[in-house]
């Protein structure tokens, strides 16, 4: 697969495993505890103790994988630490606030989703439900500031990509990224050379210069901050001036990026740099609609193999219920989520729309520039005309898809499904709709594959590439192995452990 041939192939996929593992879990964390709640609502307005059932067999799901799914976190965060050094030293000092923020959103999951299986039968029932909503709110609120870092990763705030009217700009130095330059560096600086390399002059404030500076040239610089050069070894000593090359020849190029960077964070926002991504409020929205739709799959495959099996009023209900609940959300997410995602990527990751569309056939490109641009007549990104040092793996375009394919699949699934209950017709062979909890959870894989794939060759987008990001003394591919291996094993006992104790509860 051509993924594995960029820099640390192992470690990638190490690092795929871990987080993966944990996002399958975290899935049910944003959705279970929605469709719990709304279940037992539900119940309060009928008084029907099927719905009842329905709410605290949903609920002891996701009561069992919050507590694995949050050692997994912890083991993933260990693992982007050790593999990914330089990665978490940027991130820690930039764009702190909503990792920091996510250790509230963490508490309060596990203060409001353990009082909502224990409080039950203990508060009245309006109280307890204002418990599953509290609980609900700490789950998509980690889920949010998790996303707007990814999200930073993906389009960072300031960045101005390199398409234009279907072509692409290379040439004249894009992509480039938004810059606050502090006054006393600029003054160090030739700024003629830097604009012959492609660096525009946007605006001042009082203390710093904006610009626009090629990603080649930003990249490269953060490059040598984390190899510690000093100024005489790098890049700067091109468009330094004369009289600044002697006095600032043992600078360590690190403090310089240090202080470009700073000074950029504290003008765009302290606490909302990650949060003005342009990509975020699509992306936050499509994982949010991602945990949602795995959730209700899952839930419905569950009761349709307790319903084929046990034909008791309660798994009919649940069956009802999740599958009606899996049709609306995969339609949200597919007509209105995954279409918000698709249109972002199209504008802020051109190179990757590029590659996700690089063999579609003639007669369906225009459909796609509609959706993606809003008319017929734009054209596609070219793929082939993309460099070497900005192009992602024309792969993606084969996971997507297949994502999109097996999305299809879903959708027309739920839709039968639902006719057929709703119509008091039987489904036949119905156990084998259990199928539908690892097929979206497939789906799930392949999205984020495309997302995280589809960045390479950069891990943070024109600021720090996978080889810059990467630990100096990685594990052997044996080791990086054999914790994979843990890591599976372990979801696969969950996963047979939530089976067999939710068995008896439908």
């Amino acid at each position: 697969m051509d993924w594995l041939s960029y820099p640390a192939a192992s470690d990638r996929v190490l690092s795929m495993i871990g987080i993966e593992v944990h996002w399958i879990i975290l899935q049910y964390i944003l959705g279970l505890p929605l469709m719990a709640v709304i279940a037992e609502v539900m119940w309060l307005k009928t008084k029907d103790e099927r719905w009842l059932k329905i709410a605290k067999t949903l609920a002891k799901g996701f009561i069992m994988v919050f507590a694995v799914g949050a050692a997994m976190g912890t083991a993933s965060e260990f693992g982007l630490v050790l593999l990914w050094p330089n990665l978490i030293e940027m991130a820690g000092r930039y764009i702190y606030f909503p990792l920091y923020a996510e250790i509230f959103a963490f508490l309060m999951e596990v203060v409001f989703i353990y009082m909502f299986w224990y409080a039950w039968n203990r508060i009245p029932a309006k109280a307890h439900i204002v418990v599953g909503l509290l609980a609900i709110t700490g789950a998509w609120f980690s889920a949010a500031m998790i996303t707007s870092v990814n999200s930073y990763m993906q389009a960072p705030t300031g960045i101005i990509p390199a398409s234009y009217d279907g072509g692409w700009n290379y040439d004249d130095g894009y992509p480039k990224l938004t810059l606050y330059v502090p006054a006393e560096i600029v003054k160090a600086l030739d700024v003629e050379k830097l604009q012959s390399l492609g660096m525009d002059v946007l605006g001042k404030t009082e203390d710093s210069v904006i610009v626009a500076m090629p990603v080649r040239i930003v990249s490269t610089l953060v490059s040598e901050a984390f190899s510690g050069k000093t100024v005489d070894e790098s890049i700067l000593q091109l468009v330094l001036l004369e009289d600044a090359k002697k006095a600032l020849s043992s600078v360590a190029v690190k403090d310089v990026v240090d202080a470009i960077i700073m000074n950029t964070v504290r003008h765009v926002g302290i606490y909302s740099v990650t949060f003005q991504s342009p990509v975020y409020a699509a992306s936050f929205a499509h994982a949010l609609f991602s945990g949602i739709t795995v959730s209700a799959f899952t839930a419905l495959g569950g009761y349709a193999l307790a319903a084929s099996r046990k034909k008791s009023e309660h798994a009919i209900l649940g069956l009802k219920y999740a599958a009606t609940f899996a049709l609306v959300s995969v339609i949200i997410q597919g007509a209105v989520m995954g279409h918000e995602m698709g249109v972002a990527v199209a504008e802020w990751n051109p190179e990757k729309f590029a590659a996700m569309e690089a063999n579609t056939p003639e007669f369906a490109e225009k459909f796609v520039a509609f959706m993606a641009y809003g008319s017929f007549e734009e054209e596609i990104p070219d793929y082939s005309s993309i460099p070497d040092e900005f192009k992602p793996p024309e792969s993606i375009h084969t996971l997507y898809y297949a994502k999109i394919a097996l999305a299809v699949v879903l959708f027309l699934t739920a839709l039968l499904v639902v006719v057929m209950i709703w119509k008091g017709k039987e489904i036949p062979k119905m156990e084998y709709l259990i199928l539908l909890a690892p097929l979206a959870q497939l789906v799930s894989f392949l999205g984020w594959a495309v997302r995280e794939i589809g960045r390479k060759p950069w891990t943070i987008y024109g600021i720090m590439d996978v080889q810059t990001a990467h630990t100096i003394n990685p594990p052997d591919v044996a080791t990086a192995a054999l914790i994979s291996l843990y890591f599976v094993a372990l979801l696969s006992v969950l996963s047979f452990a939530v089976y067999r104790f939710l068995w008896k509860e439908v």
